[in-house]
């Protein structure tokens, strides 16, 4: 919040805000507004609070990836652990999910098992929620559908606590972080969705010189915030998966190396040209 204060303070010409603290960030909106500054959210949505415009995926399409897991376990026991609750990266990516396996549920195919929200996208309660799934089912639970990579490492913890081989179950994630990729190398992990930061970052820059300069923003996305319907840079999202990462690995080599991608795993790493 100082750090915000003292922006505004000094009169700069505009704001892109990358939410964590949801109360803060209304807040830090409110005042840049007051003080007829534009202000932009990034990668989250501020809901109820002026602003300008909002950059980001949509997460409800990286809810979307329950696809790729449909297709191979169309059948059988589903345990939904998504990220913080307050925040509507969350709350959409898990409205995601439920919009690819609800008719299957409702044909009885699918069974949901868990659905929760891991405060603060933390490891620890992901891994709790993923005990409890496999406790209250005899150790059948068929797919778990993850919303953060940190998450996903807390569930494959729980899936062999439970003495079960790692990669028998799908897992799924987000972020491509460095552990999660070398899963997914190993086979631990189906696949996690890579949200182009990259792309995001610089759809940030060019809003942010948009409001500075008086001028519209260059979409015809909108999203509501719980005010007004506003610009929505709408960025890309993808699912990579045990087929596609090396794939990735060479296109993205300014992401991680592929020698720590492939640290354990060094005879699969690509030659990438």
């Amino acid at each position: 919040m100082s750090q915000a204060e003292n922006i505004i303070t000094q009169g700069v010409d505009a704001i892109v805000i990358n939410p964590v603290d949801f109360n803060v960030a209304a807040q830090i909106a409110e005042m840049a507004a007051t003080a007829h500054i534009p202000l932009a959210s990034y990668n989250d949505l501020i809901t109820g609070a002026d602003q300008v415009a909002y950059i980001g995926r949509d997460a409800k399409e990286g809810g979307m990836i329950a696809k790729a897991i449909l297709a191979k376990v169309p059948k059988g026991n589903y345990a939904l652990i998504g990220g913080d609750p307050g925040q509507t990266g969350a709350t959409d990516m898990q409205a995601g999910y439920h919009e690819v396996i609800d008719s299957s549920v409702s044909k009885g195919d699918i069974k949901v098992v868990m659905d929760q929200f891991a405060k603060g996208w933390k490891a620890e309660p992901a891994q709790a929620f993923a005990e409890n799934a496999l406790t209250q089912t005899d150790n059948k639970v068929d797919a778990f559908l993850v919303s953060y990579d940190g998450e996903s490492l807390g569930v494959m913890q729980a899936i062999e606590g439970a003495g079960l081989k790692a990669g028998s179950i799908p897992v799924t994630g987000q972020d491509m972080e460095l552990a999660a990729m070398q899963a997914i190398v190993d086979g631990k992990m189906d696949g996690s969705v890579w949200p182009a930061p990259d792309e995001m970052g610089t759809a940030g820059a060019k809003v942010a010189v948009a409001m500075a300069q008086c001028q519209p923003i260059d979409t015809k996305d909108t999203v509501n915030n719980g005010l007004r319907d506003m610009p929505w840079v709408k960025t890309p999202i993808y699912y990579v998966d045990q087929a596609s990462i090396a794939d990735f690995v060479c296109k993205h080599d300014y992401w991680l190396p592929a020698d720590e991608v492939y640290k354990n795993a060094p005879d699969k790493k690509p030659t990438c040209k």
